[in-house]
């Protein structure tokens, strides 16, 4: 039994002793920047030690030289491809490894610990991640960008985990996965609450198409406390109390957003306005915006859908009227100068818009409407530019 004991340690004591004379070949290399013979010696190392932490840190090492020589290379003349093009992956592996089998592992000096090399990784797989995104290599970029998130969670560096997840989710969108583009943007906003407030409009229309109002409330609440006065939050804002019939407030985000002097809001402001029955003021905002700048297509658009707006919602008024047999009521708001005077402006304001932009689709079907409703001569011309957007 002893005999069988000396056996033993003596083949430990001899393995532990080549692991350590291979493991010093390799460092040599690696310090005089022989790299490629460096992965040589290595090859001969783990084939003898496959379950020693410091040969696993050791080749997480090698792979990281040998991916920095790749980049050199390639630096220098852009036309060579890498010799060792998973050399970054490898060496993550590696350092996981090693950590797996001794999380105390130390590196030889100068090269790098298992914890702090994969750290130092992150930006690299972030890099990788986008250049394979950027090809439409989604599952690459997918697999990048975990390899990245988890590198910077290692480090602690929540905000660069948070930048990461957002463009995975980027990935997830350009896939039509919206599921998992959700669970990547309520990552990101979880890892940063400051990452983009793109990211927060992206959930609301989400939670709103689910009618999931108090989700949509919850994140807008958080988005307006993160981006006080970010314009880009306007619009789902807007949305939000046009939805929820919050008029007051709808009012207040719209002079709000009017005294920022982005002109391009104008039209949104009027928009959301005129879909909250507020038409009043949607036409007052117009008008003032056009006294300045007659011309304007969107402007102009806008106006009109106002008032084919209000000819909607008296039409839906005198169907509940019909529906609960209020016969007199139903002819008064057919008959009423209101109904008229409602498709007339929005024939004119169309009509108007039309001139300046005659491609649009959404204007020129209400103009075409208009005209239907009011006996005018059809419009060949209008006719075929609606047929032909339809059939692209």
């Amino acid at each position: 039994m002893k005999k069988w004991m000396l056996v033993i340690v003596a083949l430990f004591v001899s393995a532990s002793a080549f692991s350590q004379t291979c493991l010093d070949d390799v460092w040599q290399c690696l310090t005089n920047k022989q790299v490629p013979k460096a992965k040589k010696f290595m090859e001969s190392c783990m084939a003898s030690n496959p379950d020693n932490a410091a040969v696993w840190l050791m080749q997480a090492n090698v792979n990281v030289q040998l991916y920095i020589y790749d980049q050199e290379r390639m630096e220098k003349d852009p036309s060579v491809s890498p010799r060792y093009p998973n050399a970054l992956e490898d060496a993550y592996l590696a350092f996981q490894k090693a950590m797996e089998l001794d999380p105390k592992v130390e590196p030889k000096s100068g090269l790098l610990g298992a914890k702090e090399g994969q750290q130092l990784l992150a930006d690299a797989f972030n890099a990788k991640g986008a250049a394979a995104h950027e090809k439409n290599k989604y599952d690459e970029a997918l697999k990048y960008y975990g390899y990245a998130a988890k590198c910077y969670e290692l480090g602690k560096k929540k905000e660069n985990a948070a930048v990461v997840y957002y463009y995975t989710a980027l990935v997830y969108n350009d896939m039509k996965d919206m599921t998992n583009f959700e669970k990547m943007m309520v990552k990101a906003i979880e890892s940063n609450p400051k990452i983009s407030a793109g990211a927060y409009t992206e959930l609301y229309y989400i939670y709103k198409d689910r009618k999931d109002t108090v989700k949509c409330a919850e994140l807008l609440a958080k988005a307006e406390k993160n981006f006080p006065d970010e314009k880009a939050l306007y619009e789902p804002l807007m949305d939000y109390c046009a939805m929820t019939g919050n008029t007051e407030k709808l009012m207040e985000l719209c002079d709000k957003a009017i005294a920022s002097g982005d002109k391009a809001l104008i039209p949104t402001c009027a928009t959301y306005l005129s879909n909250a029955k507020s038409y009043a003021k949607a036409e007052q905002i117009l008008r003032e915006a056009l006294a300045n700048d007659p011309n304007n297509f969107a402007l102009l658009k806008q106006m009109g859908y106002r008032y084919a707006l209000e000819y909607y919602d008296l039409m839906d008024q005198r169907k509940r009227a019909m529906d609960t047999r209020q016969w007199d009521e139903a002819n008064r708001i057919y008959q009423g100068p209101e109904r008229k005077a409602a498709m007339e402006n929005a024939h004119e304001w169309c009509e108007k818009a039309y001139k300046v932009n005659s491609d649009d689709l959404d204007n020129n079907r209400i103009l075409r409407e208009m005209k239907v409703l009011l006996g005018l001569p059809a419009d060949p011309e209008l006719n075929a530019k609606i047929q032909a957007r339809q059939q692209n």
